[in-house]
């Protein structure tokens, strides 16, 4: 159990690690943009993460055997966290945009808005700062601790019922 406990410490420290490169790959506020987004040849490497997280989760879970009510109060409370974490997100993302709007005013004294909506949406490498920051990795653990937890309740739930049926 202690080797799952300091690999899912070094995966975490490694999904850190890309979340901050991927950071650090955004262009200053007013400045133009070459073709595409090069961070998300980085990112694709947090699905990976991500999944081998869980399972090292739901093994940690199942050696500890918690109980249920720690895993409900636990899910109330990750889903509270994930939901204040996306306003936060949202709220940031749109002061982000006023940064934006900002420098491009003070280089070219005008602001096209529809240019900075473009530019601020989907997966354009002006807001790698906002997807991959430490709030979001955090985000990012909390769900992968809430999928653990998920599957844990399925997986439990679908032996009760194949235990009945016998």
């Amino acid at each position: 159990m202690k080797i799952a406990k300091i690999t899912l410490f070094v995966v975490s420290i490694l999904a850190l690690g890309v979340f901050l490169l991927v950071n650090q790959m955004t262009p200053n506020p007013g400045t133009s943009s070459g073709n595409g987004n090069p961070a998300l040849l980085i990112a694709w490497i947090l699905i990976p993460l991500l999944i081998f997280m869980v399972i090292l989760w739901v093994r940690i879970f199942r050696v500890h055997s918690i109980s249920t009510t720690i895993f409900i109060i636990s899910i109330f409370g990750i889903l509270v966290h994930l939901t204040v974490a996306f306003f936060y997100q949202k709220n940031a993302l749109n002061e982000y945009r006023q940064v934006i709007q900002d420098a491009l005013i003070k280089k070219y004294s005008v602001a096209d808005e529809e240019y900075i909506q473009r530019i601020t949406s989907g997966l354009s490498f002006h807001v790698n700062n906002q997807f991959f920051n430490i709030y979001t990795y955090f985000m990012f653990l909390t769900f992968s601790i809430f999928v653990a937890i998920i599957y844990i309740f399925w997986d439990d739930w679908e032996k009760k019922k194949e235990s009945v049926s016998k």
